[in-house]
């Protein structure tokens, strides 16, 4: 299944996931789900905003929608190129999807993905307070490479991640 810019058109047979365009018909129920979670609840992220950022054409993203057994389990955005490699935009797994393997093996094909491009990097972005988050992508060998005051929401800082692929 083509998924888009960036997601080429092989999937793995073996993931509970599929990955498939995002509609902009799925962007307000799905944005409305997503700042329920933190962090976006803990920045009283609008719902109408994320809904705008999912349903915007940008020629340089690939937004797609992550189902699982049929059901909508969240969200993922891959700007590329972006500094000599793609950036996750977001990553957004639903409650009843979280913790049961589906973040990894996400992580495993974007940066499946960006090898086949042979690029230098990949980039992530998590809130300074999103320690679930900023565990998960170190232990996936991401490494800080920057702190953003005030980039998704005023009074929070994010965390800017990068793994090297190359040198």
């Amino acid at each position: 299944m083509n998924s888009g810019r960036y997601f080429s058109a092989s999937t793995e047979h073996d993931a509970p996931f599929t990955l498939a365009p995002l509609s902009p018909a799925d962007c307000p129920s799905l944005a409305a789900a997503i700042v329920a979670m933190e962090p976006w609840s803990v920045m009283d992220y609008p719902a109408d905003r994320l809904s705008e950022f999912l349903a915007s054409p940008d020629g340089g993203v690939t937004r797609c929608l992550i189902e699982v057994g049929g059901e909508r389990a969240g969200v993922i955005s891959v700007r590329y190129p972006w500094l000599k490699g793609p950036y996750l935009e977001l990553l957004a797994l639903l409650p009843p999807f979280q913790r049961k393997g589906i973040g990894r093996m996400l992580l495993e094909r974007f940066e499946s993905e960006a090898v086949s491009r042979e690029a230098r990097n990949l980039f992530v972005c998590a809130s300074s307070f999103n320690e679930n988050a900023l565990r998960f992508y170190r232990g996936h060998g991401f490494r800080d490479a920057a702190v953003l005051p005030g980039l998704v929401a005023e009074g929070y800082d994010e965390i800017l991640l990068r793994k090297f692929l190359i040198g």
